[in-house]
């Protein structure tokens, strides 16, 4: 099941390289021959469908960059999932 959310996390930039697959991203370059997904090493939340795990999981990934403290990660993560959404004319 995929709410139909295409982005670009993994970093492909020209093209989106993130499906979502029941609520969880997968890298639609990391796949077998016959277009058959591998499953992600981690759980990385869609943020269209799993909005507020988006935020968390963005937010802990940013401050443990160790560039940015808590309240600023937070910041930064709420503001992406929300431009995601915006962008996909959802909010």
């Amino acid at each position: 099941m995929s709410c139909g959310y295409q982005g670009y996390q993994f970093g492909a930039g020209s093209y989106p390289d993130s499906i979502c697959v029941d609520g969880r991203l997968f890298d639609a370059d990391n796949c077998d021959d016959a277009h058959n997904l591998y499953e992600p090493m981690e759980d990385i939340p869609c943020p269209m469908c799993r909005e507020k795990d988006a935020i968390k999981y963005w937010a802990e990934r940013n401050h443990l960059s160790g560039k940015l403290t808590r309240k600023q990660a937070l910041a930064n993560a709420k503001s992406l999932v929300a431009d995601i959404r915006k962008n996909r004319q959802r909010g």
